[in-house]
């Protein structure tokens, strides 16, 4: 079978004899529920070959089966990396939500799923087999943030470590990016000990740099005590590195602008020192930013959609 195809014809219940999962245990598992009648959609974790138990693969196959006779939605969630060689289960769903670009794009490539998304860093959490503190925190400020300050959806977040010891460096920092200012919301950390005579930091940012903020959509201040909250960023960008790159860069993409240094590369860590080459990766993360899509929008989507015909 290594150089053959399933066919399109083939139903659920039939992948339980083919697929690996459970080990080749072909015990079928049947779900005696009796559909709610507002019920527009089942969402489902994913399993794989490599973490799941076979209670979970049964489970798994018997609701998306389920789902199908009753003409119900069903939609997978990638709890374990969806990037690898097993396709088979994601393939089962109407839909697949992606945790990582990675897994996107593999789906994408090998699957015919019409309904591929990625949720944002700070949802993707929730799906997260090792959500910390950190992480259940950052969601929590996530949701507060983009509510009370009302970001629309298709605006790019970056999150920017701000000192007061680097004034200049900031300053510069916020007219290169004012060719796309209209379409991003800035995060600025502010310290309550960091102080320019009698303003706070957040006055200094203020008056400071008062014309280039004019040219940026919307900004916001943040506790820099709070870093859990760059979790609503799509990438932290800083003039040198700091304790917000070295947390962030573990989960978040981290650019350091810094002309005076030379360019470094080191896994989401990058320093770039020309204008133009910053500029290219805020458009590369603008990009990126309209590939993901808020779990709350899917559940919209599943509700406008209501039972298929399936």
């Amino acid at each position: 079978m290594s150089e053959g195809y399933f066919s399109d014809g083939l139903s659920v219940a039939d992948t339980l004899l083919l697929d690996d999962l459970g080990g080749g245990n072909a015990m079928q598992t049947t779900l005696e529920l009796i559909p709610p009648e507002q019920t527009c959609g089942l969402i489902l974790q994913i399993p794989t070959p490599l973490g799941s138990s076979d209670m979970e693969e049964r489970v798994f196959h018997s609701a998306t089966l389920w789902a199908r006779q009753h003409g119900i939605v069903s939609i997978g969630y990638e709890l374990l990396p969806l990037d690898i060689k097993w396709t088979l289960s994601p393939s089962l769903p109407d839909g697949v939500i992606t945790r990582c670009p990675e897994s996107r794009a593999h789906m994408k490539n090998h699957l015919g799923h019409n309904h591929i998304w990625q949720i944002p860093l700070y949802e993707a959490a929730i799906f997260s087999p090792v959500a910390t503190g950190f992480h259940l925190n950052g969601v929590k400020a996530s949701y507060h943030y983009r509510n009370q300050l009302s970001i629309p959806a298709d605006r790019t977040v970056l999150y920017l470590p701000h000192n007061v010891a680097m004034i200049y460096e900031y300053k510069k920092l916020l007219q290169t990016l004012v060719p796309f200012g209209k379409r991003l919301h800035l995060m600025f950390s502010v310290g309550k000990d960091q102080v320019r005579g009698s303003y706070t930091h957040k006055q200094t940012i203020e008056l400071i740099y008062e014309e280039d903020l004019k040219q940026i959509a919307s900004y916001s201040f943040h506790d820099l005590n709070n870093p859990w909250e760059m979790m609503m960023a799509d990438a932290v960008v800083a003039c040198s590195a700091c304790i917000s790159t070295l947390v962030g860069e573990k989960e978040l993409s981290c650019i350091i602008f810094d002309p005076e240094l030379p360019e470094a590369s080191r896994g989401n860590k990058k320093r770039v020192r020309c204008s133009k080459k910053l500029l290219d990766m805020i458009e590369a993360l603008i990009d990126s930013h309209k590939q993901k899509i808020e779990l709350a929008d899917i559940m919209m989507l599943l509700a406008r959609t209501g039972k298929t015909n399936a």
